[in-house]
């Protein structure tokens, strides 16, 4: 009694789709996991800008976090990309966050240390989030309030507290600044209590990637010399895959019917035998 052929199909096919699956899914690596969507969204579009391909899906290994994967031969590219974009980054300290460390019961001076860091923290965050900006740092000179002075004004304003001062360094991709210095020292200075504009350094250092972006990326060569786009070169991938897939469906069909010819004729030979004048 011979097997039906597509049960025989499907027992033989399984395995190939299953190192299929397995041979595609090792063509990717990821780059960069346990990210929250903002980050995971930056990292990606980094990588796009530069001609990386890149997906963006779940980690399974952290609940609630993205991780951002590229192809095996774009690895190299891609970690020279987040080098150069200092990604992932890690979150500045808020001010909630810097008032929940310290001491059980903290000093004042100490109090005044941690919402200082905290403002600082925010302040990072603010300028990091404009488009164009890789790393920005803020230093913050905020004298501690003191009861021996009880006028809360500051020098410049009738007071006699004395007065604070900022300086900020900022990182940012390509010859001009994605915000003006004066922006700047107004955010600065908005942030902090008694601080005035006059009183913020602003530094601000242009950083040039050492990987092209995506208008003077070299052409990519496909199959046969051919120059490929980026989407090109993903449906290219695709068609392989399917190509790959075709291939192995039609190796299990040929090998089905190899072994189902192979059974007829040992069947026409053991009955060609038992029909034989002499048996």
């Amino acid at each position: 009694m011979l097997p039906a052929p597509r049960s025989a199909l499907r027992r033989g096919s399984l395995p190939l789709s299953l190192a299929l699956s397995a041979c595609v899914a090792a063509c990717s690596v990821p780059v960069a996991g346990g990210l929250d969507d903002t980050e995971a969204n930056r990292v990606f579009v980094a990588l796009d800008r530069s001609s990386v391909e890149a997906t963006k899906e779940p980690d399974p290994t952290a609940d609630g976090k993205w991780r951002v994967s590229v192809m095996r031969d774009e690895l190299p590219r891609a970690l020279s990309v987040l080098r150069a974009e200092d990604l992932p980054r890690s979150d500045p300290p808020t001010v909630l966050d810097s008032m929940g460390k310290g001491a059980l019961v903290p000093s004042e001076l100490a109090e005044h240390a941690q919402l200082v860091a905290g403002m600082a923290g925010e302040l990072e965050r603010s300028l990091e989030g404009i488009e164009g900006i890789l790393r920005a740092r803020v230093h913050l000179n905020v004298p501690a309030p003191s009861a021996l002075r009880p006028s809360s004004l500051p020098p410049g304003l009738g007071g006699d507290q004395p007065l604070g001062s900022a300086s900020v360094l900022i990182e940012h991709r390509g010859a001009i600044p994605p915000i003006s210095a004066d922006a700047v020292q107004r955010l600065v200075a908005g942030g902090v209590p008694g601080l005035l504009p006059t009183d913020v350094a602003v530094v601000m250092v242009a950083q040039q990637g050492p990987v092209p972006l995506a208008g003077d990326a070299p052409p990519r060569l496909g199959p046969l010399g051919s120059v490929t786009s980026r989407g090109a070169s993903r449906e290219l991938r695709a068609a392989v895959a399917a190509l790959i897939a075709l291939v192995a469906v039609l190796a299990s069909l040929t090998l089905v019917l190899y072994t189902r010819l192979s059974r007829l004729k040992g069947a026409r030979a053991e009955l060609a035998r038992d029909g034989s004048p002499g048996a």
